[in-house]
């Protein structure tokens, strides 16, 4: 057979018969091998179509056939009790119980009253010290950027007050050799104006002009 002559899958053939897939499935498993695989998909002619279908018409025979509704009445059964039976009065029951009788008398348990409540104090206790920490680093660091800048600034001050005393050093000296001259010329005028009117033979040294 072609498989021109086989047009129908598993699929239509559940939408021709308004079932699904898996009922179609059902009917294959009884039929047998019937159909031809191309691929993945079996594919069915119409001959093979119509016995997929007569599982359907079969199916619906047997649900319209008539069903015998009849009641069917019970078995009577009798049932007796018997003389073995002996019925006790009821036991007064303990309404109290003490657990700790029931525990291991070798176990000691400690526990304190409100575990919560201490672990958010501690909680509480560190975030504290965390946050005091912080503000002292930030202290510390405030000081360390203060004592860079007074360092730097020192060593411009000394810098320059070095620069300062080799011009001061020069300049001094000089002034000094000015000074000096100026000084010693000052001298040489005083000398002369001493020597001026004094009589022969004084011991009045002359000095040159």
């Amino acid at each position: 057979m072609t498989t021109t002559d086989r047009q129908h899958t598993l699929a239509s053939i559940a939408a021709d018969a308004n079932t699904t897939k898996r009922t179609v499935q059902r009917w294959l498993s009884k039929a047998g091998d019937i159909g031809g695989l191309q691929g993945d998909t079996r594919y069915f002619s119409d001959a093979e179509r119509d016995t997929l279908l007569s599982y359907q018409s079969q199916r619906k025979a047997n649900d319209t056939a008539p069903v015998d509704k009849t009641p069917v009445a019970p078995a009577t059964v009798e049932i007796y009790q018997g003389n073995h039976q002996h019925t006790l009065a009821n036991i007064d029951m303990n309404t109290s119980f003490d657990l700790s009788e029931l525990r291991s008398p070798l176990v000691t348990v400690q526990s304190y009253q409100d575990p919560l409540a201490m672990a958010q104090q501690l909680i509480e206790q560190n975030q504290q010290i965390v946050g005091a920490m912080s503000v002292d680093l930030q202290q510390r660091q405030a000081k360390i950027d203060q004592t860079n800048h007074a360092l730097t600034l020192i060593e411009q001050s000394n810098h320059n007050l070095m620069l300062q005393a080799q011009q001061y050093q020069i300049e001094s000296r000089v002034q000094a050799a000015v000074l000096n001259q100026t000084t010693t010329q000052l001298q040489q005028k005083i000398a002369i104006q001493q020597s001026l009117g004094k009589p022969v033979g004084s011991s009045v040294e002359q000095s040159p002009s």
